[in-house]
């Protein structure tokens, strides 16, 4: 079987995920290439799998974004002339960040129709995809989660070592974001959140690199910054970010909207609990794993509700490490593995599903 993804291995040092996942199926036989149209437009493959098909229309200049889509569009024609089988895994049901929504949209829903298959990482995104699209009837998915991050980042280090390199104060708790600064991930309203709270045993850490956030984001976060909050406003190298892991007591996802997060499991891989709205997989990763690895607060983050959440998971038990077997690499690749081979299932059929091989 071949393979062209997009991407395949070179966002590795951004997202791991495409990286691991690939590795994996070329394991089990599968013939991976990184797609680039040059390449496919000269080599004939059995199935296309895209991850982020809007991704390369993106761009600031409307030109070059109008050329991007026409080559796009041209592809997908020749893929379906060919017989070649394109796949979707639908990370987010539309782009977070997209500079011309209706335009992302007209285009993202002219490919979906043309995609013979569809992956997603919970039965929620499912849902919501079937809402804003109309695929082809003849489609098919599968429900393969997300997998964990312990094999690809370096190990954790004593939490008291890891705040004294952080400069921060060890003898208080530590409540972690990490991650790019964008505005749907509300660090502006967790910080105003947090700043009135009356828990003061807490410090909040903000780090990530908020190169791409408009100035007037960057400047609320320096604004809404006092003695108890520490900003890390640069970009996080591996190493760094296990430090920051270590340091952590808690993680939170402060998201204004959440279908799928690789923070998430990047946390529970690190096994630091996690505050996340409750919605999407972060709903169904805390049926599996527990409330205390979990927690998923209902609307909106408010300084009660984080309050309550931050009280629930300091006094909750839990094993020193997350059980997180059922997402590693090897099985997700064999679900993926399988949901290639049945490409030709009927429509709207659950190829493959859950780690525990149940369709939803």
């Amino acid at each position: 079987m071949k393979l062209f993804a997009a991407p395949a291995f070179s966002n590795e040092k951004v997202n791991p995920y495409n990286a691991l996942l690939y590795r994996e199926l070329q394991q089990l036989g599968v013939e991976v290439e990184e797609y680039r149209h040059s390449k496919a437009l000269r080599t004939p493959a059995d199935i296309v799998h895209f991850h982020w098909p809007d991704g390369d229309i993106n761009r600031a200049s409307l030109g070059k974004s109008l050329q991007r889509m026409l080559l796009m569009i041209a592809m997908v024609c020749l893929f379906k002339w060919r017989g070649t089988k394109i796949l979707w895994t639908v990370h987010n049901t539309a782009p977070h960040d997209a500079r011309r929504p209706q335009l992302s949209n007209t285009f993202m829903q002219w490919f979906a129709r043309r995609c013979d298959g569809f992956i997603f990482m919970s039965e929620a995104n499912r849902a919501a995809f079937y809402q804003h699209y109309n695929p082809s009837p003849h489609s098919h998915y599968a429900i393969i989660p997300h997998g964990h991050y312990r094999s690809c980042y370096p190990p954790a280090i004593d939490s008291l070592s890891a705040k004294t390199r952080l400069g921060l104060d060890p003898t208080k708790k530590v409540l972690l974001f990490i991650g790019m600064i964008k505005p749907y991930k509300n660090i502006d309203g967790l910080m105003q959140a947090f700043n009135q709270i009356a828990l003061g045993d807490y410090q909040l850490v903000i780090a990530g690199t908020a190169d791409t956030a408009p100035p007037e984001l960057r400047s609320a976060l320096e604004t809404l910054k006092n003695n108890r909050t520490q900003l890390f406003l640069r970009f996080i190298p591996d190493d760094e970010l296990a430090v920051f892991m270590s340091a952590a007591d808690t993680v939170i996802l402060p998201y204004k909207a959440i279908l799928n997060s690789g923070a998430l499991l990047l946390a529970l891989s690190y096994n630091r609990p996690v505050i996340a709205p409750h919605m999407g997989a972060v709903a169904e990763l805390q049926k599996k794993l527990g409330r205390q690895w979990i927690y998923g607060y209902a609307s909106d983050l408010t300084p009660t509700s984080l309050t309550h959440a931050l009280l629930a998971l300091e006094h909750s038990s839990r094993p020193e490490v997350c059980p997180l077997d059922s997402y590693s690499w090897d099985k997700l690749a064999a679900q993926t593995l399988d949901f290639y081979r049945q490409s030709g299932t009927p429509a709207h059929t659950a190829a493959t599903a859950t780690p525990s091989d149940k369709p939803h």
